[in-house]
């Protein structure tokens, strides 16, 4: 978030996923599996035609295609693990699992309905073998999809082919090339996947076509959404590629870069913004202040939890912890670091200007004092450049904040491993879709308590950002509203003696003594109308520097989107679609203020006061 970015803020326990926040970790761990060589599984989801589609096709030949196609995925990540997600339907869906299974790969399914429910769906000995495979499945995430109404059953299978999607890295579909015949097929999923930057695999029905890969980033630009028919299109050649870019996170040295900055940077080089804060009554100066912030302690957890409430608490969590007392600390940094520059600059006017009227003997102590405010300064900009304060803070907010909403999300299936914004290429949009991919599916039958439990969730996330941002809201006017005070007093300071000067000049000259009258105005008069303005100047820098009115402007309307949000969360009764669309506005606005200050000091970098 903008505004001063505290400390670690409050973090609401997510439905049947996060646990109780009070619990215990090491601060100095990593967090289990990240970035240690051990990459999170890569996600493939599976659609395709039921019998009915491929009446005609060999199965044994395209069982066989199948395997082909999956090995190929394998051996284009040798060192990767797989993992399928699908529904188990008849035809397409039932044999890539068992191609998955036969392979090792971990397999998720994806049910439309509760279990006994969608067994109706298989004839005799077809159910037994659904039976087994949903036994076989690591996870099951049985959806509350219902058969009433005239599109109940196709809703269900809609509901759980994007549930997939939602999941994969990259799509498994046994697709004929033709139109959607209704809602939840292969070519509405494969649709969707494209228009998401989903890489897809299609693999036709008919074996004398040879598989295709739809994938945006075969193209050398960005050329915004694409559609089936536009999309970029290339062979299994291309998978290696496909892969590199999915790749998990950086290794330990680029990952851990910033941090190891961070914890070099002496703790005075953090103290500007907090005693700006103290001058100008925002908030008392605070011990803490001269720490590095440190994580809540939490509980350490199996990486290998195989339940989602053991993943939350023992993956993301810590990983939010340390993204948020990161950005803290980056966001101090970062405005300390333009604080002391503005404010050593006008210390070093100052000293200059004492010069006029100090002894001789004292003015190399002011040429010193003057030199060291030019060095630290100097000092400062280089450091905070080269470690990338601006940017780490940025960062680590986005991590955060998307953290912070994945918690409730993934009760629902949603990992955001597109992201948000479908912005992968930041070494913390990559952290976040490795923790998302180790979150995995949850195993789960969503039912009313469920939903209720989740809703509950997302209302709690929400009142604790809207008083979070109303907060900051209200301590950024206050800091710029006080600021500006200070300045436009300095200014008026220096008008003021400026008249009484002329008025002074002019009684002297045409009362007093006349014209060719000799007299001497007192020094101290240069220095207080040369000063103040230097000072009024620093005061002005940092404010446009710092935003702090667009910080306030830009928090305070974050507040009114977020209450507008709750009301409708509090209005709408929980349901899973409802849900994981409410979820997603509030991932989309939590992180839009981060996108907001992005765009909004990228062109301000630290710089030389001047």
């Amino acid at each position: 978030m903008s505004g001063q970015d505290g400390r670690t803020r409050a973090v609401p326990e997510p439905a049947g996923g996060a646990g109780p926040i009070d619990r215990h970790w090491r601060s100095d761990a990593a967090t289990p599996g990240i970035g240690t060589g051990d990459a999170a599984p890569i996600a493939v989801g599976i659609t395709g035609h039921r019998p009915a589609r491929l009446a005609g096709v060999d199965p044994v030949v395209l069982r066989a295609r199948i395997n082909a196609a999956l090995a190929a995925l394998a051996a284009a990540a040798p060192n990767d693990r797989f993992r399928l997600v699908g529904s188990l339907a008849e035809g397409a869906d039932t044999m890539a699992a068992d191609a998955a299974f036969a392979l090792g790969w971990q397999v998720d399914t994806v049910l439309p309905f509760a279990r006994e429910e969608y067994a109706q769906d298989f004839d005799g000995a077809k159910a037994g073998e659904l039976t087994a495979r949903i036994d076989r499945s690591a996870n099951v995430l049985e959806l509350p999809g219902r058969r009433d109404g005239p599109v109940g059953a196709a809703a269900a299978y809609e509901r759980a082919g994007r549930v997939v999607l939602t999941q994969s890295d990259i799509l498994l579909a046994i697709w004929d090339g033709e139109p959607a015949r209704g809602r939840g097929g292969a070519a509405q999923i494969v649709a969707e996947a494209v228009a998401h930057s989903i890489p897809v695999v299609v693999l036709e029905p008919d074996a004398s076509r040879s598989p295709v890969l739809l994938w945006s980033g075969l193209n050398d630009h960005d050329a915004g959404p694409e559609a089936v028919d536009s999309v970029a299109r290339g062979g299994l050649d291309a998978l290696p590629r496909l892969m590199t870019r999915l790749a998990s996170i950086p290794p330990n040295g680029e990952a851990e870069k910033g941090r190891r900055s961070g914890a070099r940077t002496p703790p005075l080089f953090a103290i500007a913004y907090p005693l700006l804060l103290a001058c100008t009554g925002v908030r008392k100066f605070r011990f803490a202040d001269l720490r590095r912030p440190c994580p809540t302690p939490r509980a350490v957890q199996d990486a290998a939890a195989t339940t989602l409430r053991m993943r939350i608490d023992g993956l993301l969590w810590p990983r939010f912890d340390r993204a948020d007392c990161e950005a803290s600390l980056a966001a101090q940094l970062f405005r300390s670091a333009f604080v002391s520059s503005f404010a050593l600059a006008a210390l070093a006017v100052v000293l200059a200007l004492l010069g006029l009227v100090v002894p001789v003997a004292v003015k190399p102590l002011l040429a010193a004092g003057e030199f060291v405010s030019i060095a630290t300064i100097l000092l400062v900009i280089r450091w905070g450049s080269r470690a990338g304060w601006h940017d780490r803070w940025l960062n680590q907010r986005t991590l955060a904040e998307e953290l912070r909403c994945l918690a409730v999300s993934a009760s629902l299936g949603d990992l955001f491993l597109r992201g948000v914004r479908a912005e992968n290429g930041d070494v913390a949009g990559r952290e976040r879709r490795d923790i998302a991919r180790r979150i995995g599916l949850p195993s789960a039958r969503i039912d009313a308590a469920y939903l209720a439990e989740t809703h509950a969730s997302l209302v709690a996330l929400l009142d604790d950002q809207i008083a979070y941002v109303r907060r900051e809201a209200g301590r950024m006017h206050k800091l710029e509203h006080r600021l500006h005070r200070v300045g436009g007093a300095l200014f008026a300071i220096t008008a003021i003696v400026c008249a009484g000067v002329l008025g002074i000049e002019l009684v002297w000259t045409f009362f007093a003594h006349g014209e060719g009258g000799d007299h001497h105005m007192p020094v101290g008069v240069t220095i207080v109308s040369a000063a103040l303005p230097a000072i009024g100047a620093a005061i002005y820098g940092i404010r446009m520097q710092g935003d702090f009115a667009g910080s306030a402007e830009r928090n305070g309307a974050l507040a009114v989107h977020l209450g507008e949000l709750l009301r409708i969360v509090q209005d709408e009764a929980p349901g899973f679609d409802g849900l994981r669309r409410l979820i997603r506005r509030t991932a989309e606005l939590l992180t839009s203020d981060v996108s907001q200050w992005s765009r909004a000091t990228r062109a301000r970098p630290l710089s030389l006061p001047g």
